[in-house]
């Protein structure tokens, strides 16, 4: 199981930004399968897509 704050790999695209391969962090576990998240720049700003900066995702699409 996954824990807070730990990084992971998307293995499948999130949207046309965050894409396959792209480190993330969780933020918040809702339950063993959902997953609050955030995907951070070199320059330390989050990725973001239709300004949304964190993301609900499914534990299928990550490792």
């Amino acid at each position: 199981m996954l824990k807070q704050y730990q990084t992971f790999e998307l293995i499948k695209d999130l949207n046309p930004v965050i894409k396959k391969g792209m480190l993330g962090v969780i933020l918040e576990i809702y339950d063993a399968d959902n997953y609050e998240v955030e995907f951070i720049k070199e320059d330390g700003t989050n990725y973001e897509y239709e300004g949304q900066g964190t993301f609900t995702i499914k534990s299928d699409i990550i490792k």
